[in-house]
């Protein structure tokens, strides 16, 4: 049983109404004290450290917005653990706030055993905790990360704030790419079960005398149960805990060293950079890595390093699956195929270039195919409402490498699969009534007498997607940096709009727009928009017109609290009302008194 931190003086005692919190204060409180963690750890302050994340522990902010990423954002929010538990209310959810922050100790329950499919047809087990486990995970989680952050390997990308694997793509063409380069040999790496694996010993003394260092042994150690028999567990981190991924990079953080890569920083004129001194680089996505070097030889005395160095942390390669390649061959990574080809432009002879993998483009057409099987009798909108965002989701994540061959091979095949549907689906009409029906010139502006659809309705096609680069994060670069807000600043507006144009149509991207892709109740990004709801300030019972002026983005949770405390609300109109209104243009050459009475 782990003993809690004593709640003095950081958090009030009282009974937590869930629609009467503050979001944008919550959120503002625990990001200014990842803040001051990061930059105490930086300074090397581990009392500091130490007091600040004993305060993060037992802040009330926290609780609250743990509470609210457990049990709303969580992706897995819909399935129970051992408890029985999901989707609380929010009468539920204050509640948890309520005793999360009376709690003087807890005893971890075991994960409840589920398994998901993988690509390659077996299958993945997950570990998913109870309720009040996945809770209190996010509250040491937002106390541990950001020393983690302040310390991780710049070319780590996987499970960590405001990276992606687009950064980890760009990494590895940054190091292989240019008539310059010299690593031509790639080391495959895949870790044999790392998740299961992983030893507890060497990862507990990595986190060393962390406030809550206890509770994460004990997670670490509760077992789990599979077809209600009980499991212990002495290795491994179970995939499905909310600090699972924190805790794999952290077992996993420190190969760049052991390989003897070395990053120097340097300034010039027009900016800061860092570079690599070692012959050798290394990008990792969680568990998932490659090593470029600069010969054959090399290659296999990193494999032979990072085979001693796996041993230490209870893990090894998986000697079927991990290989040495040369660039020209070209190797896959995080969905990508990364190759060299020949060509007559350059003067080395070679064009590095990134393409979807075949692994991938196979997947999605397989996702298609399942799809449209299960929607044989279903009408047209109701396929392309389900076909749209599986298609625009896989296009998007490809958008950053040269795609536009497989994105035109993806578009015939479902142009295929379509016409093969609508002849199941009109078996009394001819070939031509089909097309007249359901293939035409349906998307405005576009010439195009091909399109799938109707008049209200259309079919979005693969090839329409923009082929643009992505910019990579800045080596250690992290959000917890209090002195880096404006490069975040300027690189999340770039991200969120490149979202929304992905995900939303063109008119209602328009409204994401307009209030600055945040959502106005909570102040927080909107971020995919599948949890998120269109709503009408003043609402159409009353009056309210269904028209830009009236609609706005709003988290779907923060919908629910809108309604819950009144739609009407004078005041919750005037908040909404705020964050979509444009200010108008001051003209300088206006008096002083002109100003002064349009003030007042």
């Amino acid at each position: 049983m782990e003993k809690i931190e004593p709640q003095d003086g950081i958090v009030t005692i009282q009974t937590t109404d869930w629609h009467s919190i503050n979001w944008k204060e919550a959120h503002r409180q625990v990001r200014k004290l990842r803040q001051r963690i990061f930059r105490a750890t930086r300074e090397g302050n581990w009392k500091k450290v130490n007091k600040l994340q004993r305060l993060m522990l037992r802040s009330y902010s926290n609780i609250q917005v743990s509470v609210r990423r457990a049990t709303q954002d969580n992706k897995g929010k819909k399935t129970a653990g051992v408890d029985k538990e999901k989707c609380l209310n929010p009468q539920q959810r204050g509640l948890m706030v309520q005793n999360l922050t009376t709690l003087k100790s807890w005893s971890p329950k075991p994960t409840k055993r589920i398994y998901i499919p993988k690509s390659n047809g077996k299958q993945r087990p997950l570990g998913i905790p109870s309720i009040t486990d996945r809770c209190l995970q996010a509250i040491v989680k937002n106390a541990l990360e950001p020393t983690w952050e302040a310390q991780f390997e710049g070319t780590s990308y996987g499970f960590r704030p405001k990276r992606s694997t687009h950064d980890a793509q760009q990494r590895i063409f940054k190091n292989i790419s240019g008539e310059k380069n010299r690593k031509w040999w790639v080391v495959e790496a895949d870790i044999k079960g790392c998740f299961d694996n992983i030893t507890h010993q060497p990862l507990l003394q990595s986190i060393g005398n962390f406030p809550a260092r206890g509770l994460i042994k004990d997670w670490l150690k509760a077992g789990y149960v599979d077809k209600n028999t009980f499991h212990p567990t002495e290795t491994g981190t179970p995939q499905g805990g909310i600090i699972s991924p924190l805790l794999a990079n952290i077992a996993l953080h420190g190969l760049e060293t052991e390989l003897g890569i070395v990053y120097k920083k340097k300034t010039d004129k027009r900016s800061t950079y860092w570079f690599n001194q070692s012959h050798r680089t290394i990008i990792r996505f969680a568990d998932d890595f490659v090593i470029l070097t600069e010969t054959e030889e090399d290659a296999v005395n990193a494999k032979r390093i990072t085979q001693k160095w796996l041993v230490k942390k209870g893990l090894e390669l998986s000697e079927e699956k991990t290989r040495i390649t040369h660039l020209t061959k070209g190797f896959d990574f995080l969905g990508w195929n990364f190759r060299k080809y020949k060509t007559s432009t350059k003067k080395s002879g070679y064009i590095t270039l990134i393409k979807p993998s075949k692994d991938s483009l196979k997947d999605i057409k397989k996702k298609i195919k399942v799809t449209m099987a299960q929607l044989k009798g279903a009408s047209p909108e109701v396929l392309i409402n389900k076909l749209t965002p599986i298609i625009r989701g896989w296009t998007n994540y490809h958008n950053s490498a040269a795609s536009k061959d497989t994105f035109s091979k993806l578009e015939n095949y479902v142009h295929w699969k379509l016409v093969r549907w609508c002849k199941r689906r009109y078996p009394k009409l001819s070939w031509e009534k089909i097309q007249e029906k359901h293939f035409g010139n349906f998307c405005p502006g576009r010439e195009d007498q091909n399109i799938f659809g109707s008049k209200n309705y259309y079919l979005e096609k693969a090839h329409w997607t923009k082929i643009t680069r992505h910019n990579m994060v800045t080596h250690t670069h992290s959000p917890d940096d209090p002195d880096l807000k404006e490069y975040w600043g300027k690189r999340e507006k770039v991200q969120a709009k490149k979202t929304a144009e992905g995900r939303l149509p063109k008119g209602k991207n328009k409204i994401a727009l307009r209030q600055k892709y945040i959502c106005p109740y909570c102040g927080q990004p909107l971020g995919d928009y599948n949890q998120v709801h269109l709503h009408h300030i003043i609402p159409v019972s009353e009056g309210g017109e269904d028209k830009y002026n009236n609609l706005v983005y709003v988290h779907e949770d923060c919908h629910k609290t809108i309604h819950a405390l009144g739609a009407s609300s004078r005041e919750i109109q005037e908040t909404l009302f705020r964050a979509i209104k444009t200010p108008t243009k001051q003209n300088p050459r206006k008096s002083q008194k002109v100003q002064k009475g349009l003030s007042e």
